[in-house]
């Protein structure tokens, strides 16, 4: 009986599927292996991005706290900031007078600057209450910063003798924030 190989013998026929299979196989364990090579070199980068995506997570998370416990929001008014700190338990410095004004002290970067000072010349304050009162508006916020101090006796001083501990004070406040200086639009048609 002939078989279908015509006049192959069955262990020609076994050495001849043997041999294919062989060559399917290499091709496939090649393919396989240029994968694994592939997934490995995945591997090696996700020890990077993990640790990238921790130091985000606490570059947020600290952000997220100072932003929570921040009082001086970018939207709020400065003045309405000031009222707020001035009329805190331990500060009690009563009405101020606030005048507002904006500089640009560079491109693309404003300066919110607010003038205050009591609201009559008759109010006066010792050191301590205004030091704390210039304190609590720049620790209640990040954004605030006192760019200037003036104090003035409210008494006149007698040389040689020591004074009452009362002042009068002016001060401005500063919040830097960055503008866009996009150029406006030519509509000339």
């Amino acid at each position: 009986m002939k078989s279908f190989f015509g006049g192959m013998s069955f262990p020609r026929a076994v050495i001849l599927f043997c041999s294919l299979g062989s060559l399917v196989m290499g091709a496939l364990v090649y393919q396989r292996t240029r994968r694994l090579d592939e997934v490995q070199e995945e591997l090696r980068r996700v020890k990077e991005v993990v640790k990238e995506i921790q130091t985000d997570a606490y570059r947020l998370d600290e952000l997220q706290r100072s932003a929570g416990t921040e009082k001086f929001k970018a939207q709020e008014e400065l003045d309405l900031y000031i009222r707020n700190i001035a009329g805190q338990e331990n500060v009690d410095m009563g009405q101020l007078n606030t005048e507002d004004r904006t500089d640009e002290p560079a491109r693309g970067i404003v300066d919110n600057i607010c003038k205050m000072s009591p609201l009559s010349k008759t109010h006066n304050y010792n050191r301590g209450q205004i030091g704390n009162f210039l304190y609590k508006l720049e620790a209640e916020s990040r954004r605030v910063k006192v760019t200037r101090l003036k104090l003035t006796p409210s008494d006149k001083a007698i040389p040689g003798e020591v004074g009452r501990d009362r002042w009068n004070f002016e001060a401005e406040l500063t919040t830097r924030a960055k503008v866009d200086v996009t150029a406006p639009a030519d509509d000339r048609g």
